[in-house]
């Protein structure tokens, strides 16, 4: 698997609405978060697409800015556009808000996707993580078929029987809990902010 095979989508679509501001610019160590990923996503590939609607807000970072076609469908409709207008065999696709994750997470789960549509971790509790993914091109007519039907949850369409997802439970050694825990709130952004002081990375 070459650079070139694999796309990152950074989903920086949403609206922020319990953190009252744009998480992707959340500043963490002098640093807007999305800039962080980006750091980690370009040790695994060059081809990097912002997923939002506002391209005024993410002119500074210099990778296109990818609005929806479903409008008002949320991260599946980022993930439908980001396939639609650039081709690629395997997409990383991204929060904006997971300021401890590390480019070796992603690798791993790369390195599984072989004969999957998709990949996705599963925590203890049984949480799936879609935004903290991998996803083969073969998903497309799914997704397609999911948002013109009004389905915009990305786990009731990878539930689909047709398509085949790797579940990557918290045993295997892919992720640690906290490469996965991202800012919803001011208290999670002040509790980042805490540990960073206390344990810097």
């Amino acid at each position: 698997m070459s650079r070139n095979d694999v796309c990152a989508v950074i989903l920086a679509g949403g609206q922020s609405r319990r953190m009252g501001f744009n998480k992707a610019l959340i500043d963490v160590d002098g640093r807007p978060i999305i800039s962080i990923l980006i750091d980690q996503v370009r040790k695994l590939t060059n081809r990097i697409l912002i997923s939002s609607n506002d391209d005024s807000s993410y002119r500074f970072l210099n990778f296109p800015v990818v609005p929806d076609r479903f409008a008002g469908c949320g991260p599946l409709a980022g993930l439908h556009a980001a396939m639609r207008s650039n081709e690629c065999s395997l997409y990383v696709v991204l929060a904006c808000d997971l300021p401890n994750l590390q480019a070796r997470l992603l690798r791993s789960l790369l390195s599984l996707a072989e004969g999957f549509d998709a990949v996705i971790p599963q925590t203890r509790d049984g949480v799936a993580h879609p935004l903290c993914a991998v996803y083969r091109r073969t998903c497309l007519p799914a997704i397609e078929k999911a948002l013109e039907n009004g389905t915009n949850k990305f786990i009731e369409t990878f539930l689909d029987s047709t398509l085949a997802v790797r579940w990557v439970g918290p045993d295997e050694g892919v992720y640690s809990q906290s490469e996965l825990a991202n800012i919803n709130t001011p208290e999670d952004l002040q509790s980042l902010r805490s540990r960073r002081l206390l344990d810097p990375l």
